[in-house]
């Protein structure tokens, strides 16, 4: 049972409303948007938004094999070079405490993605990693 309720008050509503924006800008494909969650939440312990965004990135066309080996992106065939880059930088965002943004990922996205859609991908990953420290905090599982 959660210890609080993070869906109370405003604070909610504001972040629905910024992950919705921030979801429509992204000029990535929706199930790919939501394999970036899923690897977030993954890394961040977050059994909820695990959930969560596996569903919804089957939900948006992904295969079950892309989910499975969300994971393995690194050496798995199933995910694009471009894609490998988009989740070294998920990769790098999320664990900002450990070892900052690495300079290399961060170059090598901007260079295969521009500024403009590396910003998006910053975007996506930052509200999961909002929504993830709200959900593990309050105990949602």
């Amino acid at each position: 049972m959660p210890k609080l309720d993070p869906f109370a008050g405003p604070g909610f509503a504001a972040m629905s409303t910024l992950s919705k924006a921030v979801d429509d800008d992204a000029e990535l494909p929706l199930g790919l948007v939501e394999l970036i969650k899923l690897r977030c939440s993954q890394i961040n312990g977050c059994t909820y938004c695990v959930r969560m965004h596996i569903e919804k990135a089957l939900h948006a066309g992904e295969t079950q094999d892309r989910v499975d080996n969300v994971a393995e992106w690194e050496t798995n065939v199933a995910f694009t070079d471009q894609e490998r880059r988009i989740f070294a930088l998920a990769e790098s965002v999320t664990l900002v405490a450990d070892t900052h943004v690495d300079e290399e990922v961060l170059d090598a996205a901007i260079a295969d993605l521009g500024p403009a859609l590396t910003q998006q991908v910053v975007w996506v990953v930052a509200v999961i990693n909002a929504f993830n420290r709200l959900a593990i905090t309050a105990r949602i599982e």
